[in-house]
């Protein structure tokens, strides 16, 4: 026991305060004195913990209670500024980011890292959620429920990076499947009722949307395509317009990476004979306006609205056009590394909700196969599909057939 206390002595000491607690005191990592981060109600505890002070330093595992003093504010914005959790964010991201630190998040900026609590961040959640209520309440279909959810994920994010910069111990954002999105899924956007859409656009738009659709653009994506992006069949994807803060900006795709993708045939046709009939140079854009400038992610929403819901298809935005073009890619036999490819996703997780969509259509293409071989069997003429939008979906095999 001697020897113990002797060891403990060696590397801190301990006092009794006028108030009869004990303080605990050792060297910092500097080799500067310290004091433990709270008194103990007895001699023992205060030694105990001059002990575990030791044996974690030994471990590598020992966290400065002091590095946690330091402001949330300052702490989020360096966290930010830096490129959060990847180094890298992209324009559009990172003013949502700086958007939420000096909005919902700002009661958090003059606090201390280490003195934001469980039951702070829970308090929190329950008073934000009514204030952003409030403020949608005359938005009819508002709820700011999703403002909530992205303020709460970038809270957990940034306190997961004070984890790991060893600043806290553990992450005070518990609260059960606060930041996971609960969105509904979008509703399948079948070719027929894409058909229907666009013979209701103005003209100007079917083209726009029948390259979204086989390329599998994001709309972002779509309105920054240049002439010259497009030879040979292919259209090389490696950039995309987004507005942040009202202001137009160009940066790379959603991943940071190019692509090539090669369209169906009969849509690569149509692009080569709208390039034949137009002019313009390799980097003006593809899809220009009147006054030469792209066209806009906005006007062709507000079209799409307009067209769908004037045919009672109201349900479908134009963002679907993706969704639809990957999930009938993954019919037409793609495989999850394909659809990664063709999509531009950094992770398989989101090729496989579109291979998914198409496993649930398998009851469908059954009882169509079925109605086929009838019709073989009755020596009648088979139904024939419709190539909705001049859509055709080939294999390397089918190409390379004279």
């Amino acid at each position: 026991m001697s020897k113990q206390k002797a060891n403990r002595q060696a590397f801190g000491s301990v006092r009794q305060l006028p108030s009869g607690r004990w303080q605990a005191r050792y060297p910092d990592p500097a080799g500067r004195p310290m004091n433990a981060p709270t008194t103990f109600p007895t001699k023992r505890e205060a030694q105990d913990h001059i002990a575990g002070v030791r044996a974690d330093r030994m471990r590598g595992t020992y966290r400065d209670h002091r590095a946690g003093l330091q402001p949330f504010g300052p702490y989020a914005v360096e966290w930010v500024a830096n490129g959060g959790t990847r180094g890298r964010l992209a324009a559009k991201t990172q003013a949502l980011y700086e958007d939420l630190l000096t909005g919902p998040l700002a009661a958090f900026h003059d606090r201390p890292l280490s003195a934001i609590s469980p039951a702070d961040v829970r308090a929190w959640y329950a008073r934000t959620r009514k204030t952003l209520a409030n403020a949608v309440k005359n938005r009819p279909g508002a709820t700011g429920e999703a403002r909530l959810r992205q303020a709460y994920s970038l809270l957990h994010t940034i306190l997961n990076a004070a984890v790991k910069d060893r600043l806290i111990s553990e992450n005070p954002c518990q609260i059960e499947g606060a930041g996971q999105v609960n969105d509904p899924e979008r509703p399948y956007l079948s070719p027929e009722a894409l058909a229907d859409i666009v013979a209701a656009l103005p003209e100007k738009w079917h083209l726009p949307v029948r390259v979204a659709f086989g390329a599998h653009l994001r709309l972002g994506e779509l309105v920054a395509l240049q002439r010259g992006d497009y030879a040979n069949g292919s259209l090389r994807v490696e950039r995309q317009h987004l507005y942040v803060r009202g202001k137009k900006v160009t940066t790379p795709t959603k991943t940071g990476e190019a692509r090539t993708v090669v369209l169906p045939p009969s849509i690569a046709a149509e692009v080569e004979a709208y390039l034949s009939a137009t002019t313009g140079f390799p980097r003006s854009p593809l899809f220009p306006r009147r006054d030469g400038e792209a066209i806009t992610g906005n006007a062709l929403s507000h079209a799409w609205r307009k067209a769908a819901r004037g045919i009672g298809l109201g349900q479908f935005h134009v963002h679907d056009l993706r969704h639809a073009g990957l999930t009938l890619a993954a019919q037409a036999g793609g495989t999850t590394r394909e659809l990664m490819a063709r999509a531009g996703h950094r992770t398989a997780r989101a090729a496989l909700i579109y291979q998914h969509a198409a496993e649930e259509r398998n009851a469908a293409l059954a009882g169509a196969m079925d109605a086929l071989t009838a019709a073989a069997v009755n020596r009648a003429r088979p139904p024939r599909l419709e190539a909705v939008l001049h859509l055709e979906i080939t294999t390397p095999e089918s190409r390379a057939t004279p």
